[in-house]
């Protein structure tokens, strides 16, 4: 089968700090490729370039516009590329004008999406025109069962068919590794006997970045050789400048490390005693969750969103969304009890398993025969 996939326009694939929607892309092409299908990547950049990166083909489309209207200009000249090359099916990303600008070709259209809010809003002529857009499709494929309920609502689609694709990970990238870690804390001048609170993603109030700096504040006056390590960029991805909230780390004893490179996460993931994932609302899935615990670090986690689709109460500890008193108390019994730490990480690398590329690659195949 000839398959291809696009994403947005706001980076190009592969890139040293591509965010999730990048990730997957490459990743499912990766293992589509393995199980011998012809995988076309497409991606958008700065000049055309044609590459091959584990036998997957990535096309870079030259854009010159601004967003909102690269993404209409990337697509465009992609499609017009296939239009002399057809595909047996288009696999899109979070790109929900796709099947409208592709409906001459003839192929199956796919469309995987992380969010299912319109920036726009509902009253507005262009939520109608998504709306029927979205009909086009052949499939819809959320990335969790909390992301496709809120679309069902959100939306009010017609019968198209709905099935949920979770996010995958690498578990040869993001794995155990002692040496990795501690390599790590030596570059980042942290001793072996302090205790490390992680957090990876965007800092922000929606994330609870708010909420972790509360919560480690109180659980400093009572665990001194805890230590907040925050890597991630401010507010938005691609964006290194500094916040009100990045800067409140430091003020209270953390380490912000800004935006990390992809070849140097796993040894910040191996770093960590357990990774917090504070989000307060509108979490879709929680990619830096499963690569945490593919490290094999437990999690504590907000019971929100698609957490506990991606957390398994053997690998995690949960809170209420925006509790730091709640926060601190998990974190105390998390870091205090070393029985109760070892159970919950070596629950956490079989849970990840579970997401593993190659299982997901299965899974979408039988979707795309049945779609």
């Amino acid at each position: 089968m000839r398959i291809v996939h696009l994403g947005v326009s706001a980076l190009p694939i592969p890139h040293p700090r591509g965010g999730a929607i990048q990730r997957r892309m490459l990743e499912l092409a990766r293992a589509q490729t393995a199980r011998g299908h012809r995988v076309t990547l497409y991606s958008a950049g700065d000049r055309a370039a044609r590459t091959v990166l584990d036998d997957v083909e990535i096309r870079t489309v030259a854009c010159r516009r601004r967003m909102p209207f690269r993404d209409i200009e990337y697509m465009r000249k992609a499609i017009s590329e296939l239009e002399a090359e057809p595909a047996d099916l288009l696999h899109f990303h979070s790109l929900p004008e796709g099947a409208t600008l592709a409906s001459g070709l003839g192929a199956k259209t796919i469309l995987s999406f992380d969010n299912f809010l319109f920036r726009r809003g509902r009253r507005t002529p262009l939520f109608w025109w998504y709306r029927r857009a979205l009909r086009r499709f052949s499939c819809l494929l959320p990335v969790s069962q909390y992301c496709r309920r809120g679309f069902q609502h959100y939306w009010e689609p017609d019968p198209t068919p709905i099935r949920v694709l979770y996010n995958g990970v690498n578990l040869d990238q993001f794995a155990p590794d002692p040496d990795g870690a501690a390599a790590r804390r030596r570059a980042m001048g942290i001793s072996p006997r302090e205790k490390v609170v992680l957090y990876v993603g965007r800092v922000c109030r929606q994330k609870g970045t708010d909420v972790l700096i509360d919560a480690f504040g109180r659980l400093r006056e009572r665990m001194p050789d805890a230590r907040l390590v925050v890597a991630g960029p401010s507010e938005r991805f691609g964006e290194s400048a500094g916040s009100a909230l990045s800067r409140k780390i430091t003020e209270t004893g953390g380490l912000y490390l800004g935006p990390v490179e992809e070849s140097i996460l796993p040894s910040v993931y191996n770093m960590a005693d357990v990774f917090v994932m504070p989000t307060r609302e509108l979490e879709m899935f929680g990619m830096a969750a499963l690569e945490a615990q593919a490290c094999g670090k437990p999690v504590i986690s907000s019971d929100h969103g698609g957490l506990p689709e991606v957390i398994s109460r053997a690998s995690g500890l949960f809170f209420p969304p925006g509790h730091a008193e709640a926060l601190e108390a998990c974190l105390w019994k998390c870091l205090a009890d070393d029985g109760l730490r070892r159970s919950l990480a070596e629950s956490a690398r079989a849970n990840a398993a579970r997401f593993a590329w190659p299982h997901l690659a299965l899974r979408i195949e039988e979707i795309y025969r049945t779609c």
